[in-house]
């Protein structure tokens, strides 16, 4: 044989090589939006699997399955069904019992201020209809309310009659998480997901910038950015569902202890590992006065945070040592 031959099938060799590894490492590229969990929900993943449609597909799917588990107002849930029926015991499952673990700590850790047994009080605030609740109806609601009036024993949950259970602030970032452990298991390089703010971003090499919304804006101002890698960003705020009473801001995140709307911060962004950590916590501080809000986190080795409240007519801030190294 010629060497002229034996080059050109050195050469085609590498060639075909070459394009056999190309082949192989294609990546795929899908992102899509829809409304689930009463939010928008983005997601977007890079993966080497060219049914890159069809991982999404069940992926949003897996968010309607969660979300008919765990909603508080859809009637097919089973925390609706548990709520709302003369049945005073719930048997659990994994998944509740990992929420229930987590919601316990914060309760406890928050002395009572963190508490998904609210759903009596959430109930009788009407932000749609901007109907303020009578005291009477405030005093009732806070008479069922109260984590610690729960029972756990051989796996069914037991609550007194006319508790509600609202997992409104933690299931998003628990459904977040379990999207995103569903990814990876379908072989997905890289992604984030989007619920209405509750974001988890992985496998991604150069971190996002991320703009936290500016808490008394009209326009969607950006008060700071920070840049995130592979971590999830959660943000709390009184402005995301109020309305306005006589000049006094009214919204969604009630203070269970005295059955108003908290009056410490008027913005949170926790950053964690887990969009489960960041969202509970984000509510938790939330509802606790900043000093103490910064010294809660400060405490929790697995997250940073941003608290941003009002003094003297002024936005000010507090944030973790560790929040800085985002900016």
């Amino acid at each position: 044989m010629k060497r002229k031959d034996i080059i050109n099938i050195i050469l085609f060799i590498l060639v075909f090589a070459f394009a056999a590894y190309r082949y192989s490492t294609r990546t795929y590229s899908s992102e899509r939006s829809a409304f689930v969990m009463d939010t928008i929900v983005d997601i977007k993943i890079v993966t080497n699997n060219k049914d890159a449609n069809e991982i999404l597909d069940y992926a949003f799917k897996l968010m309607e399955d969660y979300e008919n588990k765990f909603s508080f107002y859809n009637n097919k849930s089973q925390i609706w069904k548990f709520n709302n029926s003369i049945i005073d015991s719930f048997l659990i499952d994994d998944d509740l019992k990992e929420i229930l673990s987590i919601s316990k700590e914060l309760y406890q850790k928050t002395n009572k201020h963190y508490d998904i047994t609210i759903g009596a009080l959430s109930e009788i605030w009407d932000f749609d209809n901007e109907v303020l609740p009578t005291n009477k109806e405030i005093e009732k609601a806070i008479q069922v309310t109260g984590f610690k009036k729960l029972k756990i024993q051989n796996n069914y949950l037991h609550k007194p009659d006319g508790m509600k259970i609202n997992l409104g602030s933690l299931a998003k970032g628990y459904i977040v998480d379990k999207v995103v452990e569903y990814l990876k298991q379908q072989n997905v390089i890289s992604g984030f997901v989007n619920a209405g703010g509750d974001m988890r971003i992985f496998g991604r090499g150069k971190p996002f910038k991320i703009g936290i919304q500016h808490p008394r804006s009209e326009s969607n101002e950006i008060i700071d950015v920070i840049n995130v890698g592979n971590m999830s960003v959660v943000t709390s705020g009184d402005y995301e569902r109020y309305f306005m009473k006589d000049g006094k801001r009214y919204h969604h995140i009630i203070n269970p202890l005295t059955g108003y709307p908290s009056q410490n911060a008027i913005s949170v962004t926790v950053i964690s590992e887990t969009a489960l950590i960041a969202d509970a916590y984000s509510t938790a501080l939330f509802l606790l006065e900043p000093e103490q809000s910064l010294k809660l986190a400060e405490e929790t080795d697995e997250l940073e945070a941003v608290v941003y409240f009002i003094k003297d007519d002024k936005i000010e801030k507090l944030e973790t040592k560790g929040f800085k190294k985002y900016h």
